[in-house]
């Protein structure tokens, strides 16, 4: 909604902009099935979602992104000099104000207009007999076929159909320090080793290294060379290019080295804005009681009802005595066999009317204490705990 309306929300006021975010608040309790007494900051940081008007500051710099791959050639913007990384002229500041300071984040991350990859007009690669593009008929390239019975495959086959032909590998890697990439002639045993900025992505650098590979070691024409790569993506985003293709795929041939892709700037952009809405999580009060949230990563494909259950465990939102009580629908918070607040954590945790359950919990998990952020985290990465927690949520028959 944001994404196609940003014409007109980036000129919404703050009353508009309120009203949008009830709309967005109730969008995300129905997908993650959460109710309406759970916190907005943890169903945020149970979502991975950001704020709306946060999402919204990023989408003017993503345009003028764009605008400066496509160029002078293809932008109007560009050509009639409205933007550039020094700053937006004065009738483009009022529209987009966000954008500002992204163009001075990028100034300062040491980015240039040159740094871009610019747009090109897609080809047709395999249209000449010349170009054969390989991703899964050849017979090493079987994912399921162990380690060393695919290497004695693909010496048999290089031996067999490419013994006269310059074999030339490529790789790259993103770490800590920076991404990095290389490209080895196999034949002539030469090698060539580059970094890249850090915003650069590793199918970027994957691409940059094909490329290099090409400009570097394929010179004599009478020859013939084979070009192993380790990314799929690749060959397959040049296997059908498109003019929505990435601009490394589409820039396979030219020499491009030290360059960044719009999309991976704008990925930079996007994960700096999230980074923001953990920060403003950490600072809220509820972020002692979910500690457990920032760091859990849903991988597991379950049933709604089942999803919905557990999800309101980790935002403590299930429907206990204490909760119903604050919205009117319980006549006492207290716990009728304890005598204390039914809270979730009186109920995963304490309550007597349950400890057989407990006790299968506990050996199911293969632990003498349960603690409710821990068992929180290992439902969502453990598969078979998720199955002894859901187990005990549902032998309560309060759910």
């Amino acid at each position: 909604m944001l994404a196609f309306g940003a014409q007109v929300t980036s000129y919404a006021g703050s009353t508009s902009w309120r009203k949008l975010e009830v709309v967005h608040h109730n969008c995300l309790r129905f997908a993650a099935g959460l109710p309406r007494w759970t916190p907005i900051p943890a169903m945020f940081a149970e979502t991975s979602e950001i704020r709306l008007r946060n999402r919204s500051l990023a989408l003017p710099i993503s345009f003028l992104l764009r605008h400066f791959a496509l160029g002078d050639k293809f932008s109007p913007i560009k050509k009639s000099n409205l933007c550039t990384l020094d700053g937006l002229r004065p009738s483009f500041k009022e529209r987009f104000s966000g954008a500002t300071n992204w163009l001075k984040f990028l100034k300062d991350a040491s980015v240039s207009i040159e740094n871009f990859i610019p747009f090109v007009y897609p080809v047709e690669l395999q249209q000449e007999n010349t170009i054969s593009i390989h991703s899964n008929d050849l017979p090493f390239q079987q994912s399921q076929i162990p380690y060393p019975t695919l290497c004695k495959l693909f010496d048999e086959y290089v031996n067999k159909e490419w013994n006269s032909s310059i074999l030339i590998a490529t790789d790259a890697s993103k770490g800590e320090e920076g991404v990095s990439l290389a490209a080895l002639n196999i034949t002539y045993n030469r090698t060539l080793t580059l970094k890249l900025h850090p915003m650069n992505s590793v199918f970027t650098a994957e691409g940059c290294a094909i490329l290099i590979a090409i400009e570097r070691f394929i010179q004599e024409e009478d020859k013939s060379y084979i070009l192993c790569s380790d990314s799929l993506s690749v060959l397959k985003s040049l296997e059908s290019l498109h003019r929505k293709s990435p601009t490394i795929s589409l820039q396979i041939g030219s020499a491009i080295i030290r360059s960044i892709p719009r999309k991976d700037l704008r990925k930079v952009i996007f994960r700096v804005q999230a980074d923001q809405g953990r920060i403003q999580w950490e600072s809220t009060k509820y972020f002692r009681s979910f500690t457990h949230l920032p760091k859990t990563t849903k991988t597991q494909l379950l049933p709604r009802r089942k999803e919905i259950l557990l999800t309101r465990l980790r935002t403590r939102s299930l429907p206990t005595k204490a909760i119903l009580f604050k919205v009117g629908l319980e006549s006492s918070p207290l716990c009728r066999q304890c005598g204390i607040v039914d809270s979730n954590d009186h109920l995963l945790l304490t309550c007597i009317a349950f400890e057989q359950l407990r006790n299968n919990l506990r050996a199911s998990l293969g632990i003498g204490a349960l603690h409710y952020n821990w068992i929180c985290t290992i439902s969502t990465f453990n598969r078979r705990a998720c199955s002894a927690v859901l187990h005990f949520l549902q032998s309560t028959h309060l759910f």
